[in-house]
């Protein structure tokens, strides 16, 4: 029974060597060093986007009526074009004098709002528009070779080419006054004529 009791005591001895063996291992383990989170620094913001240029918007000329109820002056603006066309009254003056025009165009415009005005020094193409209880008036000074476009224009959309009035009288005054005018570009086209032929075929030419 002794013997027992001393297997016993070596067993006990054994596991408290194992213990403090264990407890030692424990002990001599090294610790883990943390290392310090560094924080990256945020990236730099995009470059801004470069500028974008805007483009001025260029009013453009109508094609058909621009909606509008009534004609104003609008240098910057050209006619547009009606579907129908308007009535064109047709005078003539053979003197071309005031009193005459005064006459003409006053018959003309109990008929219609545009009158194809001829003079001896010239054609034009009276417009009449009315602004509440005033009229005004555009006088057409180019070309008339064609002259049922006069009738399509849509004063509505844009007055440029025009030349703007606020009376009939100062209207014809102008027609009266721009005879000196054509004529002096007639002889300065003539003139042009005849040094260009003068040039190519000397002085007989025809």
């Amino acid at each position: 029974m002794a013997k027992k009791g001393g297997k016993g005591g070596k067993k006990d001895k054994k596991d408290k060597k194992g213990k403090d063996k264990k407890g030692k291992g424990k002990k001599g383990k090294k610790k883990t060093q943390v290392k310090p989170v560094v924080k990256e620094e945020p990236p730099p913001p995009p470059p801004p986007p470069p500028p974008v240029e805007v483009k001025l918007k260029i009013e453009e000329p109508c094609v058909f009526n621009c909606a509008q109820d009534k004609v104003t002056y609008r240098p910057n603006s050209y006619p547009g074009l009606l579907l129908h066309p308007k009535t064109l009254a047709v005078v003539g003056s053979e003197c071309g004098s005031y009193d005459s025009l005064c006459k003409l165009l006053h018959a003309g415009f109990r008929c219609a709002d545009r009158v194809y005005t001829m003079v001896p020094w010239g054609n034009y193409v009276v417009f009449r528009t009315q602004d509440g209880d005033n009229y005004l008036y555009f006088v057409f000074d180019g070309c008339t070779c064609n002259v049922n476009r006069f009738r399509y224009l849509d004063l509505t959309c844009g007055t440029a080419s025009l030349l703007y009035f606020e009376e009939l009288h100062k209207a014809i005054n102008y027609i009266i006054m721009s005879r000196s005018r054509r004529e002096e570009l007639k002889s300065l086209k003539r003139s042009m004529v005849d040094d260009v032929c003068s040039e190519m075929y000397g002085t007989q030419h025809i």
